[in-house]
């Protein structure tokens, strides 16, 4: 199963070292929402930055950038 990584950036980096093993592309794609939901679900931001400035970096165990999402695109959910 690909490993597949999800990185948080805007200014700054937060590095996922630990990667998740996912089916496929479609698997990670899924996957990332979640989390993105999640992180954003009645959260202000992380690193007292604001969700709209960041956004989630999607690579495959190559470094290479498969797709990213803005975290603006899924609210805080308040």
């Amino acid at each position: 199963m690909p490993m597949y990584y999800f990185h948080l950036s805007n200014d700054e980096k937060v590095l996922d070292v630990d990667g998740t093993n996912l089916a496929d592309l479609a698997a990670a794609r899924t996957h990332a929402f979640g989390v993105a939901r999640e992180l954003t679900f009645k959260s202000e931001g992380l690193l007292d930055h604001d969700w709209s400035v960041w956004r989630m970096l999607v690579h495959d165990d190559g470094g290479t950038e498969l797709f990213s999402l803005p975290l603006s695109d899924f609210g805080t959910g308040k």
